[in-house]
């Protein structure tokens, strides 16, 4: 029994999802004429609105990015001058300090 249902599904399931040799009414077969009329239509269509953008509008907005792009860049460049002048600003320090540790003399021991 379990196996005349599975056996009847696969046919159901076949016949369910096999393509009719039929063409319907609303879809006619692909024309190449007028696959290259609808084309030509969206390429113009396309084109149209390309060329409606104005060229300016575009061009001040990348221009506007690419100053705050330098002005940040030229922001992180004066921080890490900064701290790279701090680091040797301290080593410096601490070796005048180590240099004058190493000079001093020891007081003998007091026996």
């Amino acid at each position: 029994m379990k196996g005349f249902l599975v056996a009847s599904l696969l046919t159901l399931s076949f016949l369910s999802y096999s393509q009719t040799d039929e063409v319907s009414a609303d879809k006619q077969p692909l024309n190449p004429d007028s696959l290259v009329q609808k084309t030509n239509v969206l390429k113009d269509s396309i084109s149209n609105k390309i060329s409606t953008i104005k060229p300016s509008e575009n061009y001040d907005d990348i221009d506007r990015n690419m100053r705050y792009i330098q002005e940040i860049q030229k922001e992180n460049d004066a921080k890490k001058k900064r701290s790279a002048m701090m680091r040797i600003f301290f080593g410096t320090g601490f070796l005048i300090i180590l240099i004058i540790g190493l000079r001093r003399k020891r007081k003998p021991k007091a026996d």
